[in-house]
């Protein structure tokens, strides 16, 4: 064996799951490994060293998922992202504008998962296409978060899904669109899959990952009822956020507050959507009310 060889690379562990799918499990996040096709990607390339990569899937633009996609592609891969999420992989700062309404957050404001250095993006997940991976749009994370689908029915699914076990260090786990995660998570269980890799958490085969998804929806449901209890006497937009951040438990940690103002605010205009809230401004604030 020579030095390239990944038996030999102490960098390199990844395991096999199925045929030719490996993962590359980390406490950050995974990422898994097809013939030459790296999905997402942990902070230290050298991990993938005598792993040759040709192409990159991210499967969404927050920076934890891209870490090492710059120095990817200076070796030689093509980075594949969905469209939706280009902005925020070739440039992170967009994510964190967008988080502050396009103001300019402090340093402290801001989550080291939304920083990272940017990388440009080859070509769209929706236009590519090669033996083996399948893309699978799974929005609700964010706008257009993806997941890839290997021939070896192995279902690589970013944060789309969050196991029980990651419920319980984040409680109210960020989201733009409840619905839309509900939705993806059905849409996961209709796929034929023999294991679900997240990209935080543990691979599970398919009967255990059925029972996390359910246990993901719970808590959709649960969160979306809680806030319309909450809702029953009109409150503010701050005052939701403030309420359903500290029944679950939420530091008063100013990364962690912004975070929660997106996922709050997301959980009520999807309470607005099903017209089980209404919204309206009073004093120059937004308030809602339990319909």
């Amino acid at each position: 064996m020579n030095a390239t060889d990944p038996a030999n690379n102490a960098h390199a562990q990844p395991r096999r799951l199925a045929g030719d799918t490996l993962v590359f499990e980390a406490d950050t996040t995974n990422s898994g490994y097809v013939r030459g096709v790296l999905i997402d990607t942990g902070p230290e390339p050298e991990a993938y060293t005598g792993w040759p990569v040709t192409d990159l899937l991210i499967t969404h633009g927050h920076a934890d998922h891209f870490s090492s996609a710059a120095a990817l592609r200076e070796s030689g891969a093509r980075v594949v992202a969905p469209r939706e999420e280009v902005s925020l992989v070739e440039n992170p700062e967009v994510n964190i504008r967008g988080m502050f309404s396009w103001a300019l957050p402090s340093d402290e404001m801001v989550t080291k998962l939304f920083r990272g250095e940017g990388c440009t993006v080859d070509a769209y997940s929706d236009e590519w296409h090669t033996s083996g991976v399948d893309v699978v749009p799974l929005p609700g994370h964010t706008l257009g978060h993806s997941g890839y689908l290997t021939a070896d029915g192995v279902l690589f699914t970013g944060d789309a899904v969050y196991q029980k076990q990651i419920w319980k260090r984040h409680p109210l786990p960020y989201a733009i669109d409840p619905g839309l995660v509900r939705s993806s998570l059905r849409l996961i269980e209709s796929l034929e899959f023999s294991w679900l890799v997240p990209a935080h958490g543990i691979p599970v085969e398919r009967d255990e990952a059925l029972e996390h998804i359910e246990f993901h929806i719970g808590r959709i449901d649960a969160l979306t009822d809680r806030l319309h209890e909450l809702l029953a006497d009109a409150m503010t937009t701050e005052a939701a956020i403030a309420a359903l951040s500290r029944e679950a438990g939420l530091t008063d940690n100013p990364a962690q507050y912004w975070l929660a103002v997106t996922t709050v605010k997301a959980y009520l205009s999807d309470l607005l959507r099903q017209g089980r809230a209404e919204f309206f401004v009073r004093d120059h604030a937004g308030w809602w009310r339990a319909l």
